[in-house]
């Protein structure tokens, strides 16, 4: 829908005193249900102020794909003022939002000029408008973008932006003559992919501004809506705001939490069925532009397959030259107002496949909060020296998690060893003090279970809170995921994955299966590409290494290219029964389970047994027995009277509900044959 706030000047002055006020107003409320009965759902107008000569008039506008134009409202606005008896001369028309339009509405309801506005809205099926425009549980803004942009100015500002190469391609579809002149519905929609948010604003902005000058678009309203997979969904809240952003662009912004495990992400993308539905009923009159990290391919190609019955046209950032790189560093320099920037561009490292504009943004940044500090403000110069001193403490949730972790005193020392020296490379290098390019790339050695894979993921979220790394997710990979069925393949394998975890922590799981047991070469393949891409990479990417302690060992050292370019070797001991102990009962509270002391005694005595035997899976362990204690429950419950029972005694574990893995009642003995 279109929102419109309009001021006319009346023929004749309307307020003069109380009386005849009173009495306007109560004609008004009449003509006004009358005027929007006849307009039969084309249009919704309603007065909110008047001013003695001045008349205001908030307007809503259906967005038929075939039927509306821009132009149009003004006829309808003539037929409601007809109507209702207002006579005067059109000042202004401005388009406005939801929030605005909520706003006057009320405003209305208090001056008396519309019977009731909960009423109203209902009655022009708008009743998903509040004073705050806000849609159910949806975070939303809501905002109009700029002038419309011819199409010299368009590809311009495609070049300052670093998306020539993407857009470029797509304007020309867009200014193509060949287009209808008046607005039909709309052909495409549009995924905007980068790291940087700034830069999905800036492609966003450059995109709906040329839709709108070729008439793709009938308002210049545009919502954009966080999507959190891992958060329910208001289908009807969802289905208000495509109905909303009828004539106007829908902005569904894609935030993943990394924290996330792997297996409740999956669960998450049955949400994306909603989504998909809601996209294809008005894929003709609202426009939608997905927008998410270029690294969530996941979650984009899963999108895609559930729309594949609508064109999407993607459009990523662009990654460019040493070259245009230093180009766009001086004009974001010159923007804000720095004319000598060479220590900026001397300090951006060369790179053989490019850079992206999101990584120069933060290059910029960092380096202007120090030239703001030391050149323009030499004043606050020595508090630059304490900065290493409020770094000391990693940031993040991460941090804490890591620390509460139980057990595994010497991993967290020997991680946050790690981080501090990265982090005072990081220091030296803002200071322009070069520490050289030490590698990242750690070893896990440790038994099943002792939490490798939750640590690394941990760690990679702390280096993205204390900016080490850029994105900080976990890319996790085993030798089916590394190596290819014929020759050659799989150094293309490892190349993509490397590219796949830029800016995050890449973890080879029982690295030592690349080698081990395998005919053929496809393994050393993989080993020689690994650790060419461990030296390309070493600046923006963690490769971690994960196995058993003793074949993690031998597999480093068969190989000293390998092993020169692992700079830390973290050991995860195996639990004490104790610390085991210590975990059940963090699961138990997390799963609102609770036992007493006898059913405590017994789980210690199980742990006891089982620590030390072959294969022994240490917490993952734990998380077996507690999982099939609750099941034994299950059943014990089901045989009993539950109405009798408190929730103290549902949520309890009895000593009984533990036993021993692999404990079965005994199956009876078959008999092959004649007996």
């Amino acid at each position: 829908m279109l929102f419109y706030k309009i001021e006319m000047q009346s023929d004749k002055a309307l307020e003069n005193d109380e009386k005849k006020e009173e009495k306007l107003r109560s004609q008004i409320r009449e003509l006004t249900v009358e005027a929007n009965e006849k307009l039969d759902g084309a249009a919704h107008f309603f007065v909110f102020d008047v001013e003695e000569w001045n008349v205001f008039i908030g307007g809503a506008m259906a967005a038929d794909s075939v039927s509306a134009a821009r132009c149009e409202v003004l006829s309808l606005l003539g037929e409601f003022c007809e109507r209702t008896r207002l006579r005067g001369k059109i000042l202004r028309i401005e388009e406005i939002t939801v929030k605005e339009f909520g706003r006057m509405l009320s405003w209305s309801d208090r001056r008396g000029y519309i019977k009731d506005a909960g009423e109203y809205k209902e009655l022009h099926n708008i009743d998903f408008i509040d004073c705050y425009g806000s849609y159910g549980p949806f975070d939303c803004r809501e905002a109009l973008f700029s002038d419309s942009c011819g199409k010299a100015k368009a590809l311009a500002e495609a070049r300052r932006i670093l998306c020539s190469a993407a857009f470029s391609p797509e304007l020309e579809r867009i200014f193509d003559g060949r287009s209808p002149e008046r607005f039909r519905g709309h052909p495409v929609h549009y995924a905007l992919l980068s790291d940087d948010p700034q830069v999905r604003r800036s492609m966003r902005e450059l995109l709906l501004r040329a839709l709108f000058h070729r008439g793709r678009l009938l308002g210049r309203r545009c919502c954009a809506v966080d999507i959190r997979m891992n958060k329910r969904f208001d289908e009807e809240a969802l289905s208000d705001i495509f109905q909303a952003q009828k004539g106007c662009a829908l902005v569904l912004d894609f935030l993943i939490d990394d924290a996330e495990e792997s297996d409740r992400a999956d669960a998450s993308y049955e949400r994306l069925e909603l989504i998909a539905g809601e996209v294809r009923k008005h894929r003709r009159n609202t426009l939608v532009i997905l927008e998410m990290r270029r690294s969530d391919v996941r979650l984009y190609d899963r999108l895609m397959e559930e729309l594949n019955d609508v064109t999407f046209v993607r459009l990523d950032e662009e990654v460019v030259s040493n070259r245009e790189a230093k180009g766009y560093l001086r004009r974001l320099a010159k923007k804000s107002g720095v004319e000598d920037c060479a220590s900026l561009v001397t300090g951006l490292p060369r790179a053989e496949e490019g850079h992206l504009s999101a990584d120069l943004n933060r290059l910029f940044d960092r380096w202007y909060d120090e030239h703001l500090r030391t050149e323009l403000y030499p004043q606050y110069g020595d508090l630059a020296s304490a900065h290493i001193e409020s770094v000391k403490k990693p940031k993040g949730s991460a941090y804490e998690d890591l620390m509460d972790m139980v057990g595994l005193n010497s991993v967290k020392e020997v991680i946050l060893q790690a981080i501090d020296f990265h982090k005072a490379r990081k220091l030296f290098s803002d200071r322009g003090l070069d520490m050289g390019r030490p590698a990242m790339h750690m070893v896990f050695a440790g038994s099943p279970g002792t939490a490798k894979t939750t640590v690394a993921r941990l760690m990679a979220r702390i280096m993205r809170d204390n900016a080490l790394l850029s994105q900080g997710r976990l890319v996790e990979v085993g030798r089916a995921d590394l190596v290819g069925k014929y020759v050659g393949w799989t150094a293309q394998i490892v190349k993509q994955k490397f590219k796949e975890a830029k800016g995050s922590v890449l973890f080879i799981d029982e690295a030592y299966s690349l080698v081990e047991n395998h005919e053929g070469l496809y393994g050393d393949e993989a080993i020689n590409t690994i650790v060419q891409e461990m030296e390309n990479a070493r600046e923006d990417t963690v490769v971690v290494f994960a196995g058993y302690a003793d074949r993690m060992r031998e597999f480093v050292q068969r190989n000293p290219g390998l092993r020169s370019r692992i700079a830390f070797h973290v050991d995860f001991p195996d639990y004490s029964v104790d610390e085991l102990l210590e975990i059940l009962d963090l699961i138990l509270k997390n799963k609102g389970r609770t036992i007493d002391a006898s059913g405590r005694e017994r789980a210690r005595a199980l742990l006891k047994a089982a620590v030390g035997t072959p294969d022994f899976g240490n917490g993952r362990f734990v998380r077996n027995l507690v999982e099939r204690a609750m099941m034994r429950q299950a059943s014990r419950l089901m045989r009993s009277d539950t109405d009798a029972m408190t929730d103290d005694d549902l949520k309890a574990l009895m000593p009984e509900d533990f036993e021993p893995q692999g404990e079965r009642a005994a199956a009876p003995r078959r008999v092959l044959g004649f007996a």
